[in-house]
C-alpha cells in the first residue's frame, strides 16, 4: 500500500520545467531514495509535496504525519540548539520532556544544547535540523540531503536510526548523493531534467545499466576479444565481457573460446558499482 502517490508531477517556472510528468510512488515501511545530480528536480518534487511550488499533476499523502528535513535550515539563528528544539516541540504540542533530550542525544548534540544555532558549524546544523524534524515521531519522514557536510561516522549513525525507524514502521523519503547512502534504500528512483529515468531496488538498476560482467583470464586476450566481437567487450588485463545474465551466458562464452583455441583459465562475475549505473544511465538519458 502506497503512503504518498505522485502522479504526472510538473513544476514550471515560465517557460523552464524544473520537474516534467514525474510519477513516483512511496510504498509504506520503505526508505525510497530520490537520485540525481544537482538541478535534476529533486528539491523542486519535494517542496511541490509540501505545497511551497505552484504544481500541475496530483500529489496524494496518506499520511497521518509527516515530518521534513529542507535543504534551507529553517531553524532559529539567534535561538540554541535547545530553545530551538523546544520552539518545535510547542508547535507539535509536545509537552514531554524527555522527547527533547531523546533527539539531542540521537543526533549527538547534547554536549552543545547551550550553543546558538548561528554559531554551529553547517554538518552540526545538519544535526539539529534532523532532531527537529523527527520530534513528533512522525509516520513519513522527507529528507532533502540530510547527511550533507555531516562527518563519515555520524552519517552511519543517521542511517542506522532510518533503518530502524523503517523497522518500526514508518516511511522516508529521501534525496542523496550518496552512492553508499543509495545502496541502503530498498528502491530508488534517478531523475534527470525534471524526468524519471530509471526506478528500482540498487540491485535492478545496476542490472538495467550494465548487466553482469565476466572478467576472463585468458591466454590470448586480443584473441578473445575478436571473437567475441558481438559482446560489448574490452581489455583491462584481463578480457571484460558485459552480458544481460552472466549465469546463461558464461557457459556460452566460455565454450565459445575454446572451439576457437582459447584457453579461459578463470572466470569472475562482478557487477558494476551503483555509480557507475548511475552515470551510464545519466548518459542515455
Amino acid at each position: 500500500m502506497n503512503i504518498l502517490e505522485i502522479s504526472n508531477l510538473s513544476v514550471r517556472f515560465g517557460d523552464f520545467y524544473a520537474v516534467k510528468g514525474l510519477t513516483l510512488n512511496v510504498r509504506r515501511g520503505e526508505i525510497l531514495g530520490l537520485l540525481g545530480p544537482n538541478g535534476s528536480g529533486k528539491t523542486t518534487t519535494i517542496r511541490a509535496i509540501f505545497g511551497m511550488v505552484p504544481y500541475e499533476g496530483e500529489i496524494r499523502n496518506y499520511a497521518t504525519s509527516v515530518g521534513w528535513m529542507p535543504q534551507n535550515s529553517p531553524l532559529y539563528l539567534n535561538l540554541s540548539v535547545e530553545e530551538n528544539l523546544r520552539f518545535f516541540a510547542s508547535l507539535y504540542g509536545i509537552e514531554d520532556e524527555r522527547r527533547v533530550e531523546e533527539m539531542l542525544k540521537l543526533v549527538q548534540l547534547e554536549r552543545y544544547r547551550k550553543r546558538l544555532v548561528k554559531n554551529l558549524s553547517g554538518g552540526m546544523r545538519q544535526r539539529a535540523m534532523l532532531a527537529c524534524a523527527m520530534l513528533h515521531d512522525p509516520e513519513l519522514l522527507v529528507l532533502d540531503e540530510p547527511t550533507a557536510g555531516v562527518d563519515p561516522p555520524l552519517r552511519v549513525s543517521f542511517w542506522e536510526q532510518f533503518e530502524k525507524l523503517r523497522e518500526e514502521g514508518k516511511t522516508i523519503l529521501v534525496t542523496t548523493h550518496y552512492m553508499d547512502e543509495a545502496e541502503r534504500c530498498e528502491r530508488l528512483v534517478l531523475i534527470r531534467n525534471g524526468s524519471k529515468i530509471a526506478e528500482g531496488t540498487p540491485e535492478e538498476i545496476k542490472r538495467r545499466a550494465c548487466g553482469d560482467r565476466l572478467l576472463l583470464e585468458v591466454d590470448d586476450a586480443l584473441a578473445a576479444s575478436r571473437i567475441l566481437s558481438d559482446y560489448r567487450s574490452w581489455i583491462n588485463g584481463k578480457v571484460v565481457v558485459e552480458v544481460d545474465d552472466a549465469a546463461s551466458e558464461a557457459p556460452k562464452i566460455i565454450e565459445m573460446l575454446s572451439r576457437a583455441g582459447v584457453k579461459v583459465f578463470r572466470v569472475e562475475i562482478r557487477r558494476c558499482t551503483l555509480e557507475e549505473a548511475f552515470m551510464r544511465l545519466m548518459e542515455h538519458a
